[in-house]
């Protein structure tokens, strides 16, 4: 049975999309790709090819539409390396369908978890919700050793 509410949730996700920020759509594109990218290590888990295919696929469209949006010719070199970064995301989500591999599509979202980070700690920076100097405190906070000589939370570098 269908839920009578997804006339409503439709006309609300819209909504959202259309009067989002830039800053706010690429937020939620990665979001969107990290919902994709648990559904498919989901499936994967239940074995469901079709659900882990699409979701996968999905996912690798996003990250191939976020490499579109670098101009690579007038770009700096962190441009660069994010164009490789995303590229390698997208080579790795190809190999982790084939090879039904939930490791390949972690270190994916690991890499998703940092670029979302990065980008939303510049979106508050620049709102004046947040200082550089907080920023880079909460990174090195992240990133500081647990005691064992493992890092805490992901450190994954651009």
């Amino acid at each position: 049975m269908a839920n009578p509410y997804n006339k409503y949730i439709k006309q609300y996700q819209t909504s959202n999309i259309t009067t989002a920020s830039p800053e706010k759509l690429m937020i939620m594109l990665f979001d969107g790709t990290i919902q994709f990218l648990q559904k498919a290590k989901t499936a994967i888990e239940e074995k469901n090819v079709k659900e882990r295919s699409t979701n996968i696929e999905s996912a690798r469209k996003i990250i191939r539409e976020l490499m579109r949006t670098i101009d690579l010719e007038n770009g700096n070199d962190v441009s660069k390396q994010l164009f490789k970064l995303y590229n390698r995301m997208a080579m790795k989500l190809i190999k982790a369908n084939v090879s039904r591999n939930t490791s390949l599509i972690d270190e994916v979202l690991e890499d998703l978890g940092n670029i979302r980070w990065g980008f939303q700690k510049a979106i508050d920076i620049q709102s004046g919700v947040l200082t550089l100097e907080d920023a880079m405190q909460e990174y090195k906070t992240i990133n500081s050793t647990d005691g064992n000589g493992d890092n805490n939370a992901g450190s994954s570098s651009i």
